[in-house]
Parts: C-alpha cells; sequence; structure tokens
C-alpha cells in the first residue's frame, strides 16, 4: 500500500483546481485506489473532469481523454505527472464543456468512462448518454457523487435494465455501472422515482447508515470547520475527496 500512487497522492495532494492551482476536488481515496488496480495498459479510457483520477489512469497506461472547461487543468497536470514520474504521452485534454465536447470525439470503443464533472441536472444523465453507446460491452462507467440526485436517476433509471448491472460500489460514493448489451433504454416510463432526494441507498445497509450519519454530520457547522482545519493543514483547499 505504501508504494502505490493513490498512497503517495494521499500523502501529498495535488492541486490541480481553482484559479491557482491550490484547490484538489475529485475522487475519493477509495475510487483511486479501484483505478490504481483495475485500469489496465492499453485501455481506451475517458472522464468527465479530471484531477487525481487522471494521473492515476495514465500512470496505468491507458490511453485516456480527460474533458474539462479548464485550460490550466492540462498544465498543472502534466507538471505534476512530470514530478512524480508518471507519463503523459497517451493522456489527450478536450477543454470545453462535456456537453458541447463530447459529441464531437471521434466513436473509439471505451474500456472505462469515470463520469465526474458538471452535477448539475441535466449534466450527468448527458454526459451518461454522450458514452454510453461507445463504451463496449464488459467496459465499466463509474459515477462519482452518486448520493446527488442528477446522477442518482441514472441509477435509478438503469435498475433493472439489462444492458447495464450496477456492479458494485469504490468507497461511498463512486458506483461501477457494467455494460452488458447495446440494448436501449426503454421508451416509456414505467413510474419508478428517478433521483430523488440526496441518499446512499445504492449501499448496502450497514455502509448506508454510517455514509448518510458522516455526511449529516460533515454537512454541519462544526464539521465544516474541522474539514476547513484539515484543508489548512494540508495546504489545499479539498474538495470531495475524502
Amino acid at each position: 500500500m505504501s508504494s502505490s500512487l493513490t498512497y503517495r497522492l494521499r500523502t501529498r495532494p495535488v492541486g490541480l483546481h481553482g484559479d491557482h492551482g491550490d484547490e484538489s476536488w475529485g475522487l475519493a481515496w477509495a475510487a483511486l485506489e479501484w483505478l490504481e488496480a483495475n485500469v489496465q495498459p492499453g485501455w481506451h479510457t475517458l472522464e468527465t473532469g479530471s484531477g487525481h483520477s487522471t494521473i492515476v489512469i495514465a500512470s496505468r497506461g491507458a490511453v485516456h481523454a480527460a474533458v474539462t472547461p479548464d485550460p490550466g487543468e492540462e498544465s498543472r497536470f502534466r507538471a505534476a505527472c512530470a514530478e512524480l514520474g508518471v507519463p503523459t504521452d497517451a493522456v489527450t485534454f478536450h477543454i470545453g464543456p462535456s456537453h458541447v465536447v463530447l459529441p464531437t470525439l471521434p466513436a473509439t470503443p471505451l474500456d472505462l468512462v469515470l463520469i465526474d464533472g458538471a452535477h448539475g441536472f441535466p449534466y450527468p444523465v448527458i454526459d451518461w448518454w454522450s458514452v454510453a453507446s461507445r463504451v463496449r460491452i464488459g467496459g465499466v462507467v463509474l459515477l462519482d457523487d452518486a448520493y446527488m440526485p442528477p446522477v442518482a436517476a441514472i441509477i435509478d433509471g438503469l435498475r433493472g435494465d439489462p444492458a447495464w448491472e450496477i456492479e458494485s460500489t469504490a468507497g461511498y460514493r463512486t458506483v461501477i455501472l457494467r455494460k452488458r448489451a447495446e440494448t436501449l433504454p426503454h421508451f416509456d416510463w414505467d413510474g419508478r422515482t428517478v433521483g430523488g432526494r440526496m441518499s446512499f441507498r445504492y449501499l448496502p445497509p450497514g455502509p448506508r447508515v454510517v455514509a448518510s450519519a458522516r455526511h449529516r454530520f460533515f454537512s454541519t457547522r462544526l464539521g465544516l470547520r474541522i474539514v476547513a482545519l484539515v484543508r489548512r493543514n494540508a495546504g489545499l483547499r479539498w474538495r470531495k475527496t475524502g
């Protein structure tokens, strides 16, 4: 564990976001560990957003595309990778909003997609729809911040769909979908609730209770003060990385 890239990033987070590169957003550590353990050399991968996940995927030798509206993230990413000894020749940044950029990209079959860009409705749904047909059968889509209703709408909508399997989770926030067939979702609504309120209902009962309690605590005034203190001690303003 101590030699893993995820551990190195956790020990010394990299600032890739914000106007001055002093913020660190993105996946929870468990999801980064999952990427480091599962992404294979030569895979074709794509993500909306960029961050520690981009560094980890690049380190695994994937042919990777990152879609982000902030052009500064690319230069910070390449500088961080140079310091970490991570090759970046196979990583391409596409600058612009994902709903504009994704339809313009080559239709290369994808082994893995990480959706972690804009979280307001309907952008996560648009991101998923834009890449779903390009994911090869057997490939995976990771949905980060799955407790947020605009992301949960994808999970609710695909539950029971034979084309997609809700396979597992990587940590508390990231759901892993596995593509099983090329069929489209049903054209008619079957009455199920889609999205709903903020919830960790995709987790098993035990972790669901823990995640809900933790989220409630860190949304309180005391919890937010603790988070702010941790960020100051790390020298970065963290978002979402836990």
